[in-house]
């Protein structure tokens, strides 16, 4: 079951030229609460969670993981996205004892934690410096708003924290009740960015997200 909690709309303050139009945006939240969203705390989970809160760095589900959770659907794979930077989630890991694996997503800003027998990929806030068609050179920030701005769809540019308050800058949510798929921004640029980017706009996860493709 979803229950809105305080559905509000605060005024945020727009992106670059270059990323964006220079428009008002909002941040729409909501609570989410259901059988699949609480199904996803595990032992492993619950001391990822504890560990960034106790570090003072924010953690939150990130991107098509949290479309799935609105939809009712329990994710096959969860993103998580924190303030921490690599350096200093490495640090606390470490601290703590706790396993890393897989260190080839570093450079992008992703650690890979293994706690209680389950993999944990925590990525960085980050901003597109430069980008060639695939690749980007990235800066890490803690505005999950540049965050949001970086991702392919508006139902993917969702956040969602462990007290079931869902972050929406882009009218993802209104988007995937509306059965709508659309890219963040500039449709043109945001393929330009990363040419697969169409593929996903198309994938089969997208559209059974989103049920229905924007023409």
């Amino acid at each position: 079951m979803q229950s809105l909690l305080y559905p509000w709309h605060r005024q945020v303050l727009s992106c670059s030229w270059s990323r964006l139009c220079l428009l008002k945006r909002y941040l729409f939240t909501m609570k989410l609460q259901s059988p699949e969203f609480q199904s996803l705390f595990t032992e492993g989970l619950k001391s990822l969670t504890e560990l960034f809160a106790k570090e003072n760095h924010e953690l939150r589900i990130a991107g098509g993981a949290v479309r799935d959770l609105l939809n009712g659907v329990k994710p096959q794979d969860v993103d998580f996205a924190t303030t921490a930077t690599p350096t200093e989630m490495k640090e606390m890991f470490q601290a703590a004892g706790i396993r890393m694996i897989n260190n080839k997503g570093e450079k992008h800003g992703t650690i890979t934690a293994r706690l209680h027998e389950e993999n944990f990929e925590v990525t960085t806030l980050r901003i597109d410096v430069s980008t060639d068609g695939r690749h980007a050179e990235v800066e890490f920030t803690t505005d999950w708003q540049k965050d949001a701005e970086r991702r392919d769809l508006t139902i993917n540019s969702m956040f969602l924290g462990f007290d079931g308050t869902l972050f929406d800058y882009f009218n993802g949510y209104a988007d995937l009740k509306n059965k709508k798929v659309r890219f963040v921004g500039h449709a043109k640029q945001r393929i330009q960015e990363d040419y697969l980017r169409i593929l996903r706009y198309f994938s089969p996860g997208t559209v059974l997200g989103a049920l229905i493709t924007e023409k």
